[in-house]
């Protein structure tokens, strides 16, 4: 009997993050209240970064002072610094994704350090976290390739994750930030991820920049992932990555796991509401919608004459 895949929806952070209008919060709990309905579990809310970078997450403590108390919902945010983590602490959120690139180039543009200093950070802001009660996902980004230095070492990879491990993270997650990782690279690196990780829970955040990121999520099953991050209508994309395009869409890459045999407990109907309200308000405001929305199948549940299995 093939696994339940577990969904971490990130649409509302990685998202939302790069466009060119704000969301305003009470429409972020709506929505998040929509994703719980539509039998999500975990959902990243937002991140503590710097507001006047990132304006889309300057809302971040009112959005978790507003978050529905649900016990079987994991609600998360995203740190990169030390003074992300005490803003989260401050505002209340018990999981936060805690990342460092594995591009040096990236790392500088990204978090304003080298990837060793983000190393020695990374090490104190999860002692912190920890001190305060919170689980901590240790993240990657680039791990699979970046757009300013091309291809990353998977040794420095693999050497990260053991960092992360050491300084006690309860998850492991590798991200495919620029989109260039292909098949057999990462069910190759997956599978060594997982070994290192032991029993350890390992998840994969890929972006579908170069159209490969479905390919790659079949791989990462292939390899025994079964832990997968996706952000609603594939919006998302990182700020400081060129020409950076949106995540896996978490409809498309739901109804592709139902047609493989694999459950997910989510129901892409509901999920899809969410996006065409996405459709209509960049519409409103004159943003052509097709360069932010790049999942399809939000448009195809919509549609009565087409079956959806």
């Amino acid at each position: 009997m093939l696994p339940n895949i577990l969904i971490e929806e990130q649409g509302l952070r990685d998202g939302l993050q790069t466009l060119p209008i704000t969301i305003d919060v009470e429409t972020k709990i709506e929505w998040v209240n929509m994703l719980i309905a539509a039998g999500l579990k975990r959902i990243q809310v937002t991140s503590f970064v710097n507001p006047k970078l990132v304006p889309q997450m300057s809302d971040a403590a009112e959005v978790i002072r507003l978050l529905p108390k649900k016990k079987d919902v994991v609600f998360s945010a995203l740190v990169l610094n030390i003074k992300g983590v005490e803003r989260a602490i401050e505002a209340g959120i018990k999981h936060l994704s805690i990342s460092i690139s594995a591009s040096n180039t990236h790392s500088l543009k990204n978090a304003n350090k080298t990837i060793e200093a983000s190393k020695e950070e990374f090490t104190r802001m999860v002692a912190l976290a920890l001190a305060n009660g919170i689980t901590i996902r240790g993240g990657i980004q680039c791990a699979f390739g970046c757009r300013y230095e091309g291809v990353v070492d998977e040794n420095l990879i693999y050497n990260l994750v053991q960092h992360h491990l050491e300084s006690g993270v309860q998850e492991i997650a590798l991200a495919d930030s620029t989109g260039m990782g292909n098949p057999y690279q990462v069910k190759r690196m997956m599978q060594k991820v997982k070994q290192i990780a032991n029993e350890t829970p390992v998840a994969l955040h890929l972006h579908n920049t170069e159209n490969k990121g479905y390919a790659n999520v079949v791989a990462a099953l292939d390899a025994g992932v079964t832990q997968f991050d996706t952000a609603f209508g594939g919006l998302g994309g990182c700020p400081f990555i060129k020409n950076a395009t949106g995540n896996i869409a978490t409809e498309d890459t739901v109804h592709l796991l139902h047609q493989l045999g694999y459950t997910t407990n989510i129901n892409i109907n509901e999920v899809s509401k969410i996006t065409l309200a996405m459709e209509a308000l960049l519409n409103k405001n004159n943003i052509n919608s097709q360069l932010h929305i790049q999942g399809l199948m939000y448009k195809l549940v919509n549609q009565s004459n087409i079956k959806i299995i």
